[in-house]
């Protein structure tokens, strides 16, 4: 089975003439973003909104399997304190926007479901308890979709990763493995991840990235075979383990000219990894 190659879509850029092009590339699924209130409000308009979007995918043969999680006002010059489910001030908000988004996504072939879920306080404290407690309950929300719920690589390292993964127990958790994410916040190497969890990966974030040079505290983005991850040995690795899921383009520069031909050389990348494994 051939992996399906594309890139996030969201929302609230995706117009025919995006679409047009990722089909031109030669993409056959998307990620899909940004699914805020205009799409999920139960307004005869946000549901015209959300089928006219998904009618453009259709038409050229377009899936939606997979779906990242958003939300609003996010602060990511501040991760620990405002970046995904973790800090409690906005959890319960965001807990409700998620399963309102997953249930969206059900609509349109979402099987899974990924979420930058946030900075974990330390295991022995109350904060922990509180936050597994509550993943628990939107895992097993996903569960009763049919979704697996992933969780995007990024902060934390395997040791962390595992015990998070014991502690809510389900069976639908998985991983979105974003090998740059690992570079850029210096968590633990891509390859470390595949060995002692590469059975867990569902999606991949097609992106590359360099570690933190000297003074930095954070590793820098690159186009795609260009960074520190090695990812073409690491998408061989996962397809020689039967990996057949959504290889997913991320490049993280504003929308245009250098970001479309970045993800243009990515797919090209992608499919010679795959002629040659």
């Amino acid at each position: 089975m051939t992996c399906p190659i594309g890139t996030i879509l969201r929302c609230p850029t995706a117009d025919e003439r995006r679409i047009e092009y990722y089909h031109s590339l030669g993409m056959t699924a998307m990620q899909i973003a940004g699914v805020m209130e205009n799409w999920l409000a139960p307004t005869d308009e946000a549901i015209a909104r959300s089928e006219a979007i998904m009618a453009m995918l259709r038409e050229r043969g377009i899936s939606t399997p997979t779906m990242f999680l958003s939300f609003p006002n996010q602060d990511w010059a501040h991760p620990i304190e405002g970046v995904g489910l973790s800090p409690l001030k906005t959890r319960a908000e965001r807990m409700i926007l998620a399963c309102r988004q997953m249930n969206w996504g059900l609509k349109y072939g979402v099987r899974y479901v990924t979420c930058h879920v946030g900075y974990f306080p330390e295991e022995s404290s109350d904060e922990y308890k509180s936050l597994i407690n509550d993943l628990k309950l939107l895992v097993r929300f996903a569960k009763a979709n049919g979704q697996d719920f992933l969780f995007e690589t990024g902060m934390e390292n395997v040791p962390t990763l595992k015990r998070i993964f014991n502690d809510i127990g389900e069976d639908n958790l998985g991983l979105n493995f974003d090998p740059a994410n690992l570079l850029i916040y210096g968590s633990d190497e891509p390859s470390h991840v595949l060995e002692e969890m590469g059975d867990l990966v569902k999606v991949i974030h097609c992106k590359d990235a360099r570690h933190a040079a000297d003074g930095e505290t954070r590793g820098k983005e690159t186009p795609l075979g260009k960074g520190d991850t090695d990812f073409a040995n690491l998408l061989k690795s996962l397809l020689a383990r039967g990996f057949a899921g959504p290889l997913i383009i991320e490049r993280e520069l504003p929308l245009g000219p250098e970001q479309e031909k970045d993800v243009a050389e990515a797919v090209i990348f992608i499919q010679n990894i795959i002629k040659g494994a």
